[in-house]
Formats: structure tokens, C-alpha cells, sequence
């Protein structure tokens, strides 16, 4: 390399030098600046985080119950309840509102009956499940609470209504949905929750039924004021047959 390559070199070392020594200097000069830059950042940074661990806690308290039907959606479809929220829900209460022409009609169908229509008395003798649909749900599983054809006879049943094989009303009323209701504890909460989703039934020319969900999802009742609306729910139940056959919210 010749004298002029050196020299090139040189001078470009020498610029390199004179800008770093001139950044360096402009840094110590802003210091205060970079310092608050710096803490903004990380506060910002931090603050990222902390949403992250509250909306991670939220959906851990958050219930999520899904309610749908199974295997077709006719008379014969099963009644499916999924439990989709991070921590296990207790089942306490399975209620069936039916919609009629002539006005609704609500039934607690938590307990289940044998095929000659008697409810299980000896327990000891039957698995828990086969008596009763009240019990823990754990996180992730679901449980077949019955064909809605059985609902549906059990609610016509309590009401004193008369219906054929395809649960189509032998008299002048005319069905038009069916609502369940779900009244649960979820997880270490003494309050109750609650989750609803309606069906209507349609018909077709040979008088046989299908069930289309009224809405996408199922209702989520966790908040302050719609537990107030699973307490009616409650109370309803609690009250005498003769005095609450048609009951409205």
C-alpha cells in the first residue's frame, strides 16, 4: 500500500474518532434526557406487563359455560354443558323454561328419573350421575344432561300438558322455545352464578321438531347485577308448584 492509502486511512480513523468523541460528549451533555427516556420505557414496558398478569387474571375468575345441544338438532339431541373457565364450577341447578302460546312454564330438572319415571331413591345402589345432574364440573369437561326430549316431557309433565311422541302439544298451545338455566358455583365464590340459552322450536309438515339456538353463544350471568337475576331464578324454584306454574324472567 502506498503513501496515499495510508493517508486515506488515516484520515478516515481520525474522522471516526473525532465523531465518536463528539457523540460521547453529546450523550454526557443529555444525560438528564436519556435518563428520562429511559425511565418512560421501562415504565412503559412494566405497565405492558401488568396488563398482561390482569387480563390473565380475569380470565381465570372469568366463567365461561357453554350450553348446546349434541349428536343432531332434534327432540332427540342431547343437551350438552361445557365448562370452558380456568377453575371447576359446581352445578347446583338445571332449569328448563318452556315458551308457549299460552304462557311459560319453568321446571327444575336437576334431578333425573329411571325409565318407569321414578327418581332414583337408592343411591347406594346407582352411580351419583345417574340420579341427579347437581356436581362439580371440572375445568375443560362437560356433561350430557339429557335428551331434550326428556326435558321437555319432564316440564309438560309438572304443567299437566299433553304431548305426542314428537312433543308436539295434543291441545290449543302451541310451544315456541325452550330456555335452559344453569344456576353454579364457580370456584371458590359463595355467590351464584348463572348461564342461559334459549332454543326455538320450529316445526316442520310432518311434525317434527328442531331446535335452533336463538343466539351464537350462551349467556354469561357472572356480574354483579345479573346475579340478582340468578337469585330469582332461586327463589322461583323454591317457590309452591300452584302458585308459580307460569313464571316469567
Amino acid at each position: 500500500m502506498g503513501w496515499g492509502g495510508i493517508r486515506a486511512h488515516t484520515f478516515q480513523g481520525a474522522v471516526v474518532i473525532y465523531f465518536l468523541s463528539n457523540l460521547w460528549d453529546w450523550i454526557q451533555e443529555n444525560a438528564t434526557v436519556f435518563s428520562g427516556l429511559t425511565s418512560v420505557g421501562m415504565l412503559l414496558i412494566w405497565g405492558v406487563y401488568l396488563q398482561l398478569l390482569l387480563h390473565n387474571f380475569r380470565m381465570q375468575r372469568r366463567p365461561q359455560i357453554i350450553i348446546n345441544h349434541g349428536y343432531g338438532r332434534g327432540i332427540d339431541s342431547r343437551c350438552i354443558v361445557s365448562n370452558m373457565s380456568q377453575s371447576a364450577v359446581f352445578v347446583d341447578s338445571i332449569i328448563v323454561k318452556l315458551e308457549t302460546s299460552d304462557g311459560q312454564y319453568v321446571t327444575d330438572v336437576t334431578d333425573t328419573v329411571d325409565e318407569q319415571g321414578e327418581s332414583g331413591s337408592d343411591v347406594d345402589m346407582k352411580e351419583l350421575r345417574q340420579v341427579t345432574r347437581q356436581g362439580p364440573l371440572g375445568s375443560g369437561e362437560y356433561m350430557n344432561a339429557g335428551t331434550f326430549r326428556t326435558l321437555l316431557q319432564k316440564v309438560a309433565s309438572e304443567h299437566g300438558i299433553s304431548v305426542d311422541e314428537s312433543c308436539h302439544p295434543t291441545g290449543k298451545e302451541g310451544f315456541s322455545s325452550v330456555e335452559i338455566r344453569l344456576i353454579m358455583i364457580f370456584g371458590a365464590e359463595t355467590s351464584p352464578i348463572g348461564a342461559s340459552r334459549r332454543f326455538n322450536m320450529k316445526y316442520d309438515d310432518d311434525k317434527r321438531l328442531s331446535l335452533v339456538p336463538e343466539t351464537i353463544g350462551t349467556q354469561q350471568l357472572g356480574k354483579r347485577r345479573q346475579r340478582l337475576k340468578v337469585r330469582r331464578w332461586q327463589r322461583d324454584l323454591r317457590m309452591p308448584l300452584d302458585s308459580g306454574t307460569k313464571q316469567g324472567e
